[in-house]
């Protein structure tokens, strides 16, 4: 149970990063007093910009952090560079690119589509983890893990907004984008559970943000960005405001991928659409309608149900 707690904690930060990311390129009617928000253009090359300032106002801080939690940490780093355990360091590096892609292209649906939409696109990965677990590990899934993932998936397709198709090329992008992310994201965190036999998830953290901070740094020295003029000191600020929900939110994840299996930490994780809707609808004044409720209400009760089998003796 303490598990699950964990990870539906990360889902909040996480919520919440994704309405300011959406604050930061979309005017929005802040509390219905103001209207606040727009400061960037909506682009790709300004999708990575973001995440790259995050990437690097993270960084310190889990360094900081990360002696601080696990006093052991440069020990388990300086372990990784011997022979028995370089492949643990392979894949812990794959899986850190794993995250940094699947955190850009995050961004870039953000930037291109509702939020809510993105969420719930890039949240379809339960299935897709579900699927690699039981290849790799061999975690066969219950019935009611799968009536579970069901009803998690039907509950968040219904929170989605109302969403009229269209030929717009961002729209197709930000669509794209969102189901890329959860791609790779679910390959993140079955590669990220091989890793934790060998490391423990602090210094894993570490090495998450350093490669993101590399990664998001070269891309921008071949991507042309554009800011427009005195918006820089409100963009670091609010980098600085999704940098530290991040930073809450992966460290409360890659503890919650230790505690449960990978598999059933992503159908809790699923909840993070549910709560970036209901944090929109609160901070942004975005409308809710019953099929919403009725959405987020069977997320609620799913999660309730898999925690009650996760605290049964003898389930995985």
């Amino acid at each position: 149970m303490q598990g699950f707690l964990i990870v539906i904690l990360g889902s909040l930060c996480l919520a919440l990063q994704n309405v300011v990311v959406r604050v930061i390129f979309s005017e929005s009617n802040l509390l219905g007093q103001v209207d606040w928000g727009g400061f960037i253009p909506p682009t790709l090359a300004n999708s990575l910009l973001v995440l790259q300032m995050r990437s690097l106002l993270i960084l310190p801080a889990v360094v900081l952090l990360s002696y601080r939690l696990y006093p052991s940490t440069t020990k388990a780093l300086r372990q990784l560079t011997q022979p028995s355990q370089r492949r643990t360091l392979k894949l812990s590096l794959i899986s850190s690119s794993f995250l940094y892609l699947a955190l850009a292209l995050l961004f870039i649906a953000i930037a291109s589509i509702p939020a809510g939409v993105a969420t719930v696109l890039f949240f379809m990965h339960p299935v897709i983890t579900g699927l690699l677990s039981w290849w790799v590990f061999g975690s066969r899934p219950t019935r009611l893990r799968l009536g579970v993932t069901a009803g998690v998936l039907c509950g968040s397709i219904l929170v989605v907004p109302s969403f009229v198709g269209s030929t717009d090329n961002a729209m197709w992008l930000g669509v794209g984008a969102a189901l890329g992310a959860s791609v790779a994201y679910s390959l993140q965190g079955v590669l990220a559970q091989i890793c934790f036999r060998q490391i423990h998830p602090v210094p894993f953290t570490l090495i998450n943000f350093s490669v993101m901070a590399l990664l998001s740094t070269l891309s921008l020295l071949v991507i042309q960005i554009d800011v427009p003029p005195g918006q820089w000191g409100l963009l670091w600020l609010l980098s600085l405001v999704t940098a530290g929900l991040t930073l809450l939110g992966q460290l409360f994840y890659n503890i919650g991928i230790h505690l449960v299996r990978a598999a059933s930490m992503s159908i809790v994780a699923v909840s993070n659409p549910v709560f970036t809707v209901a944090i929109a609808w609160i901070l942004l004044q975005e409308s809710l309608q019953l099929r919403q409720m009725v959405g987020m209400v069977l997320v609620v009760i799913s999660i309730v149900a898999l925690s009650q089998e996760r605290s049964q003796p003898g389930q995985a």
